[in-house]
């Protein structure tokens, strides 16, 4: 009887202090973009956002001793996600959220990369991300692409389960938003 409660115990710990690998999610748009504001209230439609990586699931993976052992991954529509927070960081701005192809910018937007990279480091920043997107933006007969690659990376406590990375994901999609907002004000 005693073995059976020793295996228990072992095994109720090993489960516990093991990795636990969840699908990480992306919340809402908060709507804190805090950039210059649009002079001109042009319209802006968004014509599309697709995401164009060959694994939409995949999304980074954790490194221990230098080598990749688990890989994060996602079952957001990133796509859908990034257009509505763009729509709202745009209307903060003070644009003109337009439905049609007659507004004064017509965006295209391409998520090519989105990577999430945890390692076992105790002291030094532990998790580092990078999402990499394509922008084309239409102004009469002009067409503007420019490419924006945010990154960033900070220290988090030890982490057992891939949620804790959440926080850290919204952070580099806020600031991507929030980038091409801007950007866009100059236009």
């Amino acid at each position: 009887m005693k073995s059976i409660l020793y295996l228990v115990a072992v095994v109720v710990f090993l489960g516990g202090c093991s990795y636990k690998n969840e699908s990480i999610n992306l919340s809402s748009y908060n709507a804190e973009y805090t950039g210059e504001i649009s002079k001109e209230k042009k319209s802006v439609f968004i014509e599309s956002v697709k995401d164009v990586r060959v694994d939409k699931r995949t999304i980074g993976y954790i490194l221990k001793d230098g080598i990749k052992t688990i890989n994060l991954f996602s079952t957001e529509d990133f796509a859908k996600n990034y257009k509505d927070g763009l729509s709202s960081a745009l209307r903060i701005a003070g644009f003109k959220v337009g439905s049609g192809s007659n507004a004064d910018l017509v965006m295209s937007i391409s998520i090519k990369n989105i990577e999430l990279i945890h390692n076992d480091k105790t002291f030094d920043k532990n998790i580092k991300g990078e999402i990499e997107l394509e922008v084309i933006i239409k102004k009469g007969n002009e067409t503007i692409t420019q490419n924006f690659k945010p990154s960033a990376s900070k220290w988090i406590g030890p982490s057992y389960r891939s949620k804790d990375m959440e926080p850290f994901l919204n952070e580099l999609f806020s600031d991507s938003i929030n980038s091409i907002v801007s950007r866009l004000t100059k236009h």
